[in-house]
């Protein structure tokens, strides 16, 4: 029998999370790229921002220049990729009044490294850094450290950093944490407690 996935999340029905997503209004938009890797995974996390922010947008591929990158800004803003690099400006050091498009890539720490080097384009953007301010809730995929954030959890924190309203963006975790404990539910606590439990 073949499952029915619904076609707002694109989730199957057992794990769907349609009824926790609440609008959000974010002055500094955001523009997801995501590796086709993550896009059908069950646990992903940023469609739950796609579906949230009022201004989220969400773009599939492996390879982005300048032409696929400007398609998606649906302002004119001046693109700025959040992603730890030796040059990054911590995101504390930006002026807050001065909204910029903010893109994040939403793949492995393997591929994103690829993502970055097969484009020349997204080298040369400005970067930004976050250091995480609290551990990871992602408990369901091994990651290299409890600091390690999901991309929703990375897109919360620097939009609340940059628009100073810690509260505004906890309805995006609150979805992520039911999404997580419905996982945990259908794997089994036992299973949970033997492969994802304090590690990472």
């Amino acid at each position: 029998m073949k499952r029915k996935i619904c076609s707002r999340c694109r989730r199957p029905a057992t794990v769907c999370y349609c009824h926790t997503i609440k609008s959000v209004t974010n002055a500094w938009p955001v523009q997801i790229l995501q590796h086709p890797a993550e896009s059908n995974h069950a646990i992903g996390t940023a469609r739950i921002a796609q579906l949230s922010l009022s201004r989220c947008r969400l773009q599939v591929g492996e390879h982005f220049d300048r032409t696929s990158v400007a398609s998606g800004l649906a302002e004119e803003l001046e693109p700025i990729l959040v992603y730890p690099d030796e040059s990054a400006t911590p995101v504390e050091e930006l002026d807050p009044q001065q909204p910029r498009m903010l893109l994040f890539l939403d793949a492995s720490w393997r591929k994103s490294r690829r993502m970055l080097h097969e484009s020349s384009y997204l080298r040369s953007l400005p970067k930004i850094s976050l250091q995480p301010r609290r551990a990871s809730h992602y408990r369901i995929r091994k990651v290299p450290g409890q600091y390690a954030l999901s991309t929703l959890e990375a897109i919360v924190s620097v939009l609340s950093i940059l628009e100073g309203k810690d509260n505004q963006y906890q309805p995006l975790l609150d979805s992520m944490d039911w999404m997580i404990e419905k996982q945990i539910e259908l794997m089994g606590r036992e299973v949970f407690q033997r492969n994802y439990k304090d590690k990472g």
